[in-house]
């Protein structure tokens, strides 16, 4: 079988070959058909998809990429896409239906009807970045009381509907979670044995239906699952999420801190015109602008000061690279520490306390190897000391402020991959020349 992204679909649509391209398709993976589509355009893609039987096309289309899977769905015909919908689980259809108008999104409610309509309606209340806005309905869940006979005999009646069964969640008479059972250990226990009585606790992870989706990324890896329950603050059962859900989360916050780490937007790669991008891309740029106009007035003003002493000029670009690099590194340590989790609000003066300890070393080594060689190089012993005194004072700043502004965008509740770009790297421009032509004019 040939993977996917060595089947050429566009020749064998052109040359009206569509029952070939149809079995070809039949037997590669959703993933690999998606892949396979994404070098067509709209058109082509749409009528790629009514080939495809209706289970395969419901797994296609939650493959593709968001903003592929958007002109999609708004592409297919009405009923097409209602069968679709209607084939997904239920996380995966509120997705669909969620980037939906709402007269079409009713629509295709409406003529899904039934359990699956109600189930979509709810998940749709819920924040799209929450654990309600990832979470699916589907699930097994039995009664404390129930015996582990009767859970196996409802596992082989409904257990072909999913994908994932590792474990069965319990819960008392008023829904309420009361933990969970592995696969395994209901396959070992007695029959005559109610399941309550394999519930063991702590149950490692239980998610709050409002719960940031980050936030439960990050559970997940702590915990190591490959699944978990979703109640309310009441501590009824309303859901789950999977380990597949999570790692289209790890993806896309992956993906959002790239994007806001080069002082841009995620929204640009899939901004359709030039003037659209440059419209996302124009307010980092003129605060990268700002910054620019700050030094050169910090240089007109030492001017008269620096001409006494020209050679400090010379050492003016290796002080602003030197010390943005140790800031920009500072800055995203502690952006990937505070996304992660593993700096959270009790660790955060540990954190700084250990970047200024590091920075420290580094400043002390940078300071006298740079003393030394502009001494030498412009041989006064003097102008060396300035120097060196003033790109060690530079850099121990442009760290703590590296690792201080992402803290500080953190606390006032933005995202701090937004300081990790322009910001840190502008203020450490500004801050770091002062602290140069000020040491370095005193003392050379």
């Amino acid at each position: 079988m040939s993977p996917a992204p060595l089947l050429n679909i566009k020749p064998l649509l052109e040359e009206g070959r569509e029952s070939e391209l149809a079995g070809l398709l039949s037997s590669l993976h959703p993933a690999d058909v998606a892949e396979a589509l994404s070098p067509l355009d709209m058109e082509d893609t749409i009528k790629v998809m009514s080939f495809l039987d209706i289970q395969q096309a419901a797994d296609v289309l939650v493959e593709l990429s968001d903003s592929s899977r958007d002109q999609v769905a708004l592409g297919l015909p009405r009923d097409q896409l209602t069968k679709l919908v209607a084939e997904m689980d239920s996380d995966d259809a509120a997705d669909i239906v969620g980037d939906l108008d709402g007269a079409a999104a009713e629509e295709v409610l409406s003529a899904i009807g039934g359990e699956d309509s109600e189930d979509v309606r709810r998940l749709l209340m819920y924040d799209g970045e929450t654990a309600g806005g990832l979470m699916q309905i589907e699930l097994i869940s039995a009664a404390d009381s129930d015996a582990v006979a009767e859970v196996v005999e409802k596992i082989r009646e409904v257990g072909e509907d999913y994908d994932e069964l590792g474990q069965i969640f319990v819960v008392g008479p008023d829904r309420s979670f009361l933990g969970a059972v592995s696969l395994k250990s209901l396959l070992l226990a007695s029959p005559r044995q109610s399941i309550g009585e394999l519930v063991r606790k702590p149950t490692a992870l239980v998610v709050r239906v409002d719960e940031d989706q980050e936030s439960v990324a990050q559970k997940f890896q702590k915990y190591d699952v490959r699944s978990a329950p979703v109640v309310d603050s009441q501590n009824r059962l309303l859901g789950r999420i999977t380990v597949d859900d999570i790692m289209d989360v790890v993806n896309q916050e992956a993906d959002k801190d790239f994007y806001r780490l080069a002082g841009s937007s995620e929204e640009e790669i899939y901004a359709s015109g030039a003037l659209r991008t440059a419209a996302l891309r124009l307010p980092w740029l003129l605060f990268n602008l700002g910054g620019g106009f700050i030094t050169s007035f910090i240089l007109t003003r030492f001017e008269a000061s620096l001409v006494k002493t020209m050679a400090l000029v010379t050492f003016v670009p290796l002080v602003m690279s030197l010390s943005g690099a140790v800031g920009s590194q500072s800055a995203t340590i502690t952006v990937r520490g505070l996304a992660t989790g593993r700096i959270a609000a009790g660790q955060l003066a540990r954190n700084l306390l250990k970047e200024q300890k590091v920075t420290t070393f580094m400043a002390l080594t940078f300071g006298l190897a740079i003393a030394l060689l502009s001494g030498s190089l412009h041989q006064a012993l003097r102008l060396g000391l300035a120097v060196g005194l003033s790109v060690a004072s530079a850099v121990l700043v442009s760290a703590f402020l590296g690792a201080i502004i992402p803290v500080f965008f953190k606390t006032v509740r933005v995202d701090p991959a937004l300081a990790s770009g322009p910001v840190v790297t502008s203020v450490n421009d500004v801050v770091s020349l002062l602290i140069y032509i000020v040491i370095g004019t005193s003392l050379a």
